[in-house]
């Protein structure tokens, strides 16, 4: 694998006009943040490997994520050798810049690192520069001892967000990228932010989903006149998943005699069933409350409420509290 970190060159080694730029390319804001690193393939041929990382692609720019990939490396020269650069361009693409072949000076080094020539082509594309590839004369494949990494690293960077210029859209993070990319459209339909109108108000839309909305459902009897016949009944359909987390039962006006409701849940046209819930009033009191109730209620069933028994009461509510699911 080749080396990561800072530009260093041992004694004797060539710095070399790739050197130059990639430090001058990282004074401009193009640099390596992680990874991108490059090496041979897993099985050796006329290829190398660079890994997925992220670039600095200038100043005030959004990072680019680099998904990497294999480059193919130019057919070697039959006689003479070259020296290429492999880098990412401003999109956080990879490429590789062949150089020219030339004949090795001096003659007889052995290290690619220490040759004068060949050297990197004078046009390296514009972007991040990774590192040199020694195309020996004739080779039939790269080896990571032919590869030097070259490139500049640095720290994450203060970004201007990468807007939009639609309107109606607002920005949103992006976790991956840790920045602002292009927004979401607001309104009413799928996958739109809702925003409030002009009354400061929501919208109309679809709130079936919601959950932990609590509502009440009220039963009364009686019409405060005469005394309640025993098993008035009241009914209702929920529209909604639901469950019943309480129920009160109170008398209105003075007539504080016993008094018992009884709640049962049944589909509609069926038969009530079984009670579910009871509550009673004491002859003395005027009212009572169950709490810590959980009734479920599937959506479209029929709550039935009855007046039970009763002895003087005329006007009697019950309530039941409820909570969507």
């Amino acid at each position: 694998m080749a080396n990561v970190g800072s530009i260093a060159t041992a004694r004797g080694e060539q710095f070399t006009h790739a050197h130059v730029a990639s430090l001058s390319r990282c004074n401009s804001g193009f640099y390596v943040l992680s990874g991108c690193d490059v090496h041979q393939a897993g099985t050796p041929g006329l290829s190398v490997v660079v890994d997925s990382g992220y670039i600095s692609s200038g100043f005030a720019t959004a990072r680019k994520t680099v998904s990497g990939g294999t480059l193919t490396v130019a057919t070697p020269d039959g006689s003479l050798p070259r020296m290429d650069v492999v880098y990412l361009d401003t999109n956080g693409t990879p490429g590789i810049y062949a150089g020219t072949p030339t004949a090795i000076s001096p003659s007889t080094e052995t290290d690619f690192k220490k040759m004068a020539s060949p050297s990197p082509g004078a046009s390296i594309p514009n972007g991040v520069i990774l590192a040199l590839v020694y195309v020996g004369a004739g080779v039939t494949e790269i080896l990571n001892a032919s590869i030097l990494d070259i490139a500049s690293y640095g720290g994450f960077v203060a970004e201007a967000p990468t807007g939009t210029t639609t309107s109606g859209l607002v920005p949103q993070w992006s976790s991956t990228q840790k920045t602002l990319t292009t927004g979401l459209t607001v309104g009413t339909a799928a996958n739109n932010l809702v925003q409030l109108d002009g009354n400061a108000k929501l919208p109309a839309v679809d709130g079936s989903q919601l959950t932990g909305r609590i509502f009440e459902i009220d039963f009364p009897f009686g019409n405060g006149s005469d005394v309640i016949e025993n098993y008035e009944t009241r009914e209702c359909s929920v529209p909604i998943n639901c469950k019943i987390i309480r129920m009160d039962l109170w008398e209105v006006g003075l007539n504080a005699g016993y008094a018992k409701s009884s709640v049962y849940i049944h589909d509609l046209g069926a038969d009530k069933g079984s009670v579910v819930l009871n509550l009673e009033i004491a002859a003395g009191n005027t009212y009572n409350t169950a709490t810590g109730l959980s009734t479920p209620v599937s959506a479209n069933k029929i709550i039935r409420a009855d007046a039970g028994i009763t002895t003087t009461a005329k006007h009697l509510v019950l309530r039941l509290v409820c909570e969507a699911t």
